[in-house]
Protein backbone atom coordinates (compact mmCIF):
# COMPACT_ATOMS: atom_id res chain seq x y z
CA UNK A 1 0.00 0.00 0.00
CA UNK A 2 3.02 2.54 0.32
CA UNK A 3 3.93 2.11 -3.02
CA UNK A 4 0.05 3.45 -3.52
CA UNK A 5 -0.09 6.31 -1.63
CA UNK A 6 3.45 7.93 -1.92
CA UNK A 7 3.51 8.53 -5.66
CA UNK A 8 -0.32 9.36 -5.72
CA UNK A 9 0.29 12.16 -2.51
CA UNK A 10 3.38 13.73 -3.51
CA UNK A 11 2.49 14.48 -7.41
CA UNK A 12 -0.99 15.68 -6.36
CA UNK A 13 0.42 18.97 -4.22
CA UNK A 14 2.32 20.48 -7.33
CA UNK A 15 -0.67 22.02 -8.64
CA UNK A 16 -1.34 24.66 -5.39
CA UNK A 17 -5.23 24.63 -5.87
CA UNK A 18 -7.61 24.18 -3.05
CA UNK A 19 -9.16 20.76 -2.52
CA UNK A 20 -12.61 22.59 -3.65
CA UNK A 21 -11.81 22.83 -7.12
CA UNK A 22 -12.53 19.06 -8.85
CA UNK A 23 -9.15 17.62 -9.87
CA UNK A 24 -7.94 16.37 -13.07
CA UNK A 25 -6.45 13.28 -13.58
CA UNK A 26 -2.97 13.08 -15.51
CA UNK A 27 -1.43 9.14 -15.16
CA UNK A 28 2.20 9.35 -16.25
CA UNK A 29 3.81 5.95 -17.23
CA UNK A 30 6.75 6.62 -15.38
CA UNK A 31 8.12 10.21 -13.83
CA UNK A 32 11.67 11.00 -13.42
CA UNK A 33 13.23 11.91 -10.31
CA UNK A 34 12.73 15.29 -11.05
CA UNK A 35 9.25 15.39 -11.75
CA UNK A 36 9.92 17.43 -14.99
CA UNK A 37 6.79 16.05 -17.19
CA UNK A 38 4.16 16.84 -14.13
CA UNK A 39 5.85 20.08 -13.70
CA UNK A 40 5.74 21.15 -16.82
CA UNK A 41 2.07 20.70 -17.54
CA UNK A 42 1.61 22.64 -13.74
CA UNK A 43 3.64 25.61 -14.97
CA UNK A 44 1.29 26.07 -18.09
CA UNK A 45 -1.69 26.43 -16.07
CA UNK A 46 -2.15 26.69 -12.03
CA UNK A 47 -5.29 27.47 -12.30
CA UNK A 48 -6.20 23.44 -12.54
CA UNK A 49 -6.12 21.26 -9.33
CA UNK A 50 -3.63 18.27 -11.52
CA UNK A 51 -3.76 14.93 -9.72
CA UNK A 52 -0.23 13.35 -10.99
CA UNK A 53 -0.12 9.42 -10.68
CA UNK A 54 2.88 7.51 -11.87
CA UNK A 55 1.27 4.21 -13.17
CA UNK A 56 5.25 2.60 -12.76
CA UNK A 57 5.05 3.23 -9.27
CA UNK A 58 1.36 2.31 -8.08
CA UNK A 59 0.24 -1.34 -6.78
CA UNK A 60 -0.81 -2.70 -10.49
CA UNK A 61 -3.74 -3.79 -8.76
CA UNK A 62 -5.09 -0.08 -8.44
CA UNK A 63 -4.15 0.68 -11.67
CA UNK A 64 -6.92 0.33 -13.67
CA UNK A 65 -8.99 2.33 -10.89
CA UNK A 66 -6.29 5.10 -12.06
CA UNK A 67 -7.06 4.86 -15.27
CA UNK A 68 -11.15 4.78 -14.88
CA UNK A 69 -10.42 8.55 -13.27
CA UNK A 70 -7.75 9.84 -16.09
CA UNK A 71 -8.38 12.39 -17.95
CA UNK A 72 -5.54 12.39 -19.88
CA UNK A 73 -2.16 10.41 -20.53
CA UNK A 74 1.56 11.14 -20.60
CA UNK A 75 3.66 8.58 -22.06
CA UNK A 76 7.36 9.84 -20.75
CA UNK A 77 11.56 9.43 -21.90
CA UNK A 78 12.97 6.63 -20.69
CA UNK A 79 14.73 3.81 -21.32
CA UNK A 80 15.07 1.82 -24.58
CA UNK A 81 11.98 -0.26 -25.47
CA UNK A 82 12.68 -4.39 -25.84
CA UNK A 83 12.83 -4.70 -29.41
CA UNK A 84 11.41 -8.16 -29.27
CA UNK A 85 8.29 -5.77 -29.46
CA UNK A 86 9.09 -4.90 -33.18
CA UNK A 87 10.70 -8.41 -34.39
CA UNK A 88 14.32 -7.52 -33.15
CA UNK A 89 14.77 -9.52 -30.40
CA UNK A 90 18.13 -10.68 -31.75
CA UNK A 91 19.74 -7.08 -31.57
CA UNK A 92 19.16 -6.63 -28.16
CA UNK A 93 22.87 -5.48 -27.88
CA UNK A 94 22.42 -2.19 -29.74
CA UNK A 95 20.14 -1.32 -27.06
CA UNK A 96 20.61 0.45 -24.08
CA UNK A 97 18.78 -0.56 -21.06
CA UNK A 98 15.74 -2.20 -21.25
CA UNK A 99 13.04 -1.86 -19.17
CA UNK A 100 10.54 -5.00 -19.92
CA UNK A 101 8.08 -3.89 -17.06
CA UNK A 102 7.64 -0.54 -18.18
CA UNK A 103 6.81 -1.69 -21.58
CA UNK A 104 4.26 -3.60 -20.22
CA UNK A 105 2.69 -0.73 -18.06
CA UNK A 106 3.03 0.94 -21.11
CA UNK A 107 0.88 -1.38 -23.42
CA UNK A 108 -1.94 -1.53 -20.58
CA UNK A 109 -1.91 2.31 -21.32
CA UNK A 110 -2.41 2.19 -24.43
CA UNK A 111 -4.71 -0.23 -24.53
CA UNK A 112 -7.07 2.08 -22.58
CA UNK A 113 -6.24 4.64 -24.57
CA UNK A 114 -7.41 2.50 -28.12
CA UNK A 115 -10.60 1.70 -26.42
CA UNK A 116 -11.77 5.30 -24.49
CA UNK A 117 -9.83 7.73 -26.91
CA UNK A 118 -8.44 9.27 -23.56
CA UNK A 119 -6.05 12.41 -24.56
CA UNK A 120 -2.39 10.87 -25.15
CA UNK A 121 0.95 13.02 -25.22
CA UNK A 122 4.69 10.69 -25.76
CA UNK A 123 7.63 12.48 -25.06
CA UNK A 124 10.74 10.83 -26.55
CA UNK A 125 10.09 7.22 -25.03
CA UNK A 126 6.38 7.65 -25.18
CA UNK A 127 6.79 8.67 -29.14
CA UNK A 128 8.52 5.42 -29.93
CA UNK A 129 6.23 3.32 -28.17
CA UNK A 130 3.26 4.51 -29.40
CA UNK A 131 4.86 3.82 -32.74
CA UNK A 132 5.54 0.53 -31.69
CA UNK A 133 2.20 -0.10 -29.83
CA UNK A 134 0.78 0.70 -33.50
CA UNK A 135 2.81 -1.73 -35.81
CA UNK A 136 5.79 -0.01 -35.99
CA UNK A 137 9.71 -0.19 -36.02
CA UNK A 138 12.77 1.83 -34.68
CA UNK A 139 16.11 2.77 -35.90
CA UNK A 140 17.52 0.65 -33.15
CA UNK A 141 21.55 2.91 -33.28
CA UNK A 142 20.72 6.19 -34.75
CA UNK A 143 24.33 7.26 -35.45
CA UNK A 144 24.76 3.54 -37.45
CA UNK A 145 21.88 4.55 -39.86
CA UNK A 146 21.07 7.98 -40.01
CA UNK A 147 23.11 10.80 -38.35
CA UNK A 148 24.46 11.57 -34.74
CA UNK A 149 22.19 14.82 -34.43
CA UNK A 150 20.01 13.94 -31.71
CA UNK A 151 22.24 13.34 -29.10
CA UNK A 152 25.08 15.62 -27.57
CA UNK A 153 28.47 14.11 -25.98
CA UNK A 154 27.23 14.35 -22.50
CA UNK A 155 23.57 13.80 -23.02
CA UNK A 156 20.83 16.48 -24.44
CA UNK A 157 21.55 18.09 -27.69
CA UNK A 158 19.44 20.66 -29.94
CA UNK A 159 18.43 20.62 -32.72
CA UNK A 160 15.93 22.12 -35.55
CA UNK A 161 12.87 20.50 -36.50
CA UNK A 162 10.48 21.29 -39.70
CA UNK A 163 6.80 21.27 -39.17
CA UNK A 164 5.97 19.30 -42.39
CA UNK A 165 1.96 18.77 -41.96
CA UNK A 166 -1.17 21.26 -40.66
CA UNK A 167 -2.86 19.26 -37.99
CA UNK A 168 -5.68 20.64 -36.03
CA UNK A 169 -4.12 19.68 -32.45
CA UNK A 170 -1.02 20.91 -33.05
CA UNK A 171 -1.17 24.31 -34.74
CA UNK A 172 2.34 25.04 -35.93
CA UNK A 173 2.79 27.43 -39.10
CA UNK A 174 3.58 24.44 -42.19
CA UNK A 175 6.80 24.73 -43.32
CA UNK A 176 8.37 26.50 -39.99
CA UNK A 177 11.73 25.54 -38.52
CA UNK A 178 12.15 25.13 -34.40
CA UNK A 179 14.89 24.00 -31.84
CA UNK A 180 14.21 21.53 -30.00
CA UNK A 181 15.84 19.42 -26.90
CA UNK A 182 16.88 15.91 -27.91
CA UNK A 183 18.21 13.37 -26.01
CA UNK A 184 18.09 9.99 -27.91
CA UNK A 185 19.80 7.24 -29.98
CA UNK A 186 16.66 5.55 -31.06
CA UNK A 187 13.90 6.92 -33.29
CA UNK A 188 11.19 5.52 -35.76
CA UNK A 189 11.98 3.51 -38.92
CA UNK A 190 8.58 2.10 -40.47
CA UNK A 191 5.72 4.10 -39.47
CA UNK A 192 3.01 2.28 -37.05
CA UNK A 193 -0.36 1.98 -38.57
CA UNK A 194 -2.73 4.61 -38.48
CA UNK A 195 -0.27 7.32 -37.83
CA UNK A 196 0.89 10.21 -39.94
CA UNK A 197 4.46 12.07 -39.52
CA UNK A 198 3.84 16.21 -38.97
CA UNK A 199 7.71 17.17 -38.36
CA UNK A 200 10.78 15.81 -39.41
CA UNK A 201 14.83 16.30 -38.67
CA UNK A 202 17.06 17.57 -40.90
CA UNK A 203 18.38 13.71 -41.32
CA UNK A 204 14.68 12.73 -42.16
CA UNK A 205 13.64 10.93 -38.84
CA UNK A 206 10.26 11.55 -37.85
CA UNK A 207 10.35 13.70 -34.85
CA UNK A 208 5.92 14.29 -34.74
CA UNK A 209 3.27 11.50 -35.33
CA UNK A 210 -0.20 11.86 -34.39
CA UNK A 211 -3.41 9.52 -34.81
CA UNK A 212 -4.42 9.47 -38.63
CA UNK A 213 -8.01 9.49 -36.98
CA UNK A 214 -8.97 12.51 -35.88
CA UNK A 215 -12.40 12.40 -35.12
CA UNK A 216 -12.07 9.42 -32.61
CA UNK A 217 -8.79 10.48 -32.00
CA UNK A 218 -8.73 14.22 -31.02
CA UNK A 219 -5.42 14.29 -29.19
CA UNK A 220 -2.85 11.42 -29.92
CA UNK A 221 0.37 13.06 -30.07
CA UNK A 222 3.94 11.91 -29.87
CA UNK A 223 7.14 14.06 -30.47
CA UNK A 224 10.79 12.65 -30.27
CA UNK A 225 12.18 15.74 -28.56
CA UNK A 226 11.70 16.60 -24.79
CA UNK A 227 9.25 19.50 -24.34
CA UNK A 228 9.14 19.27 -20.53
CA UNK A 229 12.95 20.42 -20.73
CA UNK A 230 12.20 23.61 -22.98
CA UNK A 231 13.03 26.93 -21.22
CA UNK A 232 9.91 29.13 -19.84
CA UNK A 233 8.87 31.09 -22.96
CA UNK A 234 9.12 28.59 -25.38
CA UNK A 235 6.03 29.33 -27.40
CA UNK A 236 6.53 26.08 -29.70
CA UNK A 237 6.72 23.60 -26.88
CA UNK A 238 4.22 25.31 -24.51
CA UNK A 239 1.76 25.23 -27.01
CA UNK A 240 1.93 21.74 -27.73
CA UNK A 241 1.74 21.42 -23.67
CA UNK A 242 -1.24 23.67 -23.74
CA UNK A 243 -3.33 22.29 -26.76
CA UNK A 244 -3.24 18.60 -24.61
CA UNK A 245 -4.17 20.59 -21.84
CA UNK A 246 -7.25 21.38 -23.90
CA UNK A 247 -7.86 17.76 -24.75
CA UNK A 248 -7.72 17.37 -21.10
CA UNK A 249 -9.79 19.82 -20.32
CA UNK A 250 -13.10 19.17 -22.52
CA UNK A 251 -13.00 15.05 -21.13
Amino acid sequence: MIRYTIPFLFLGVLSGCTTSTPPKTIILSKENSKKTCSQFISRLDSTINWRFIDAYSIDPSFLDEELNRADGIILTGGADINPGRYGSESDTVKCGSIDYFRDSIEYILLDFIKENKTPCIGFCRGLQIMNVYNGGTLHLHLPDTLSSIHRGFKGQNAHPIQVTKHIASVDHPLGSFNKIVSNHHQGISQLGDELEVWAVAPDGLSEGIRHSDTTNYPFYVGVQWHPELCNIGNKFDEQIGLKFIQAVISE
